[in-house]
């Protein structure tokens, strides 16, 4: 409801376009963001200055019947689907709609529209004399900056996400035990309250080096570090979080990289706050690292990105990449995650998530400030 909402007073502050047209086969976020559940079969919504109507197959009415949704019309089978849409966009007939059209390398969030659903819509809109235009800008406005609603969502997201890490590594993780082992526990308690917001990493040993890594089945042995970076989707907001742990016998340089870590990491959180520069932030982490001895490029990546109804969400990344004018604002929120990773050996990071606020920021989570052993 309360992403209707901020939707809504877009579109009723803008003198030019009087609705925003979403189509997805499960592919665009937007629809998901709209209606509050993305779907296996093509769906369409509209939303006009005043009202969210949606275009289901007849197999997932049942999916999208939430009060904030204002219609719901059902299809079975193509023929049916487009007599259905052009009823739908009668509503909306001779206006100026947005649809999801973006050039893809210069905004994706905006960009989803299939190819052979864009020239359905807009054969249709060439039979009711509409005119589409990219919702670029309406995307990034609506998206990069989180509603009340979305902010108290993401925190309860956050505090199972953390939850679920920490009790996972305090009960379940013994020596001898596979990454997708591992994985297997964190997605068996994330579903008993939520669903997954990405694919979970485990990483034990060497693999730890390697930012990305898609758990296996490397056995945990005693002397390694590993880590989890996972989170739980609830209510429409990802939360994403990354622990690292030590087994018994590691020695006192990974005990020093875990230090130089959190030291980053708090270096950087120090200056998020709106006005900022979303380079900044990652400025300090990698000062930090160079201070402590360590070498910048050994942090491969930005120091965070947005999170929302996507794990990587629209706004703003915490990276020395981002450019031009752009600066954090408030109820903007963003992960953290500093790292160091020495390929072949071994990599430490730690991930917690931030809102940004009117005078500051509000931390969501804190990385303990020594790592847990096993």
């Amino acid at each position: 409801m309360s992403r209707k909402k901020w939707a809504i007073k877009y579109l009723n502050e803008s003198d030019t376009f009087e609705g925003w047209l979403v189509i997805s086969s499960g592919n665009d976020p937007n629809f998901e963001y709209l209606v509050g559940r993305n779907l296996f079969s093509t769906a369409m919504v509209l939303l006009t200055k005043d009202e969210l109507h949606v275009l289901v197959s007849k197999l997932e009415e049942s999916m999208v019947n939430f009060p904030h949704v204002d219609s719901i019309e059902t299809y079975y089978g193509t023929g049916e689907f487009f007599s259905k849409a052009l009823s739908l966009l009668t509503k909306v007939k001779g206006r100026k709609i947005l649809i999801d059209n973006a050039p893809p390398l210069l905004a994706p969030y905006a960009a989803r529209i299939l190819s052979s659903h864009e020239k359905l819509v807009k054969n249709i809109g060439g039979l009711l004399g509409i005119t589409f235009y990219s919702a670029e800008k309406l995307v990034y406005s609506i998206r990069s900056i989180k509603t009340k609603e979305e902010l108290e969502a993401l925190k309860k997201a956050v505090t199972e996400s953390v939850k679920i890490i920490e009790e996972t590594i305090e009960n379940d993780i013994k020596i001898g035990m596979t990454e997708k082992q591992v994985a297997a526990l964190l997605y068996k308690r994330t579903y008993e309250i939520g669903v997954p917001s990405f694919d979970a990493i485990v990483a034990f040993g060497e693999n730890t080096s390697n930012p990305h890594h898609a758990s296996g089945e490397k056995k945990l042995r005693e002397g390694e570090i590993g880590y989890i970076d996972a989170g739980v989707k609830i209510m429409g907001m990802c939360g994403d979080i990354t622990r690292a742990f030590f087994t018994e016998g590691v020695g006192m340089e990974e005990r020093g990289v875990y230090e130089a870590v959190y030291k980053a990491q708090e270096e950087a959180f120090r200056v998020i706050s709106p006005g900022v520069s979303p380079t900044e932030p990652d400025k300090k982490a990698r000062e930090a690292f160079e201070k402590l001895g360590y070498d910048p490029k050994l942090f491969s990546h930005g120091l965070g990105h947005p999170i929302g109804v996507e794990v990587h969400d629209v706004g703003p990344a915490l990276s020395w990449l981002s450019a031009g004018k752009e600066t954090l604002k408030p109820n903007m929120a963003l992960t953290v995650e500093p790292a160091l990773y020495f390929k072949g050996k071994f990599g430490i990071r730690l991930e917690d998530d931030v809102i940004v606020t009117d005078r500051g920021n509000i931390r969501l989570s804190h990385a303990p400030e020594e790592p847990p052993y096993l």
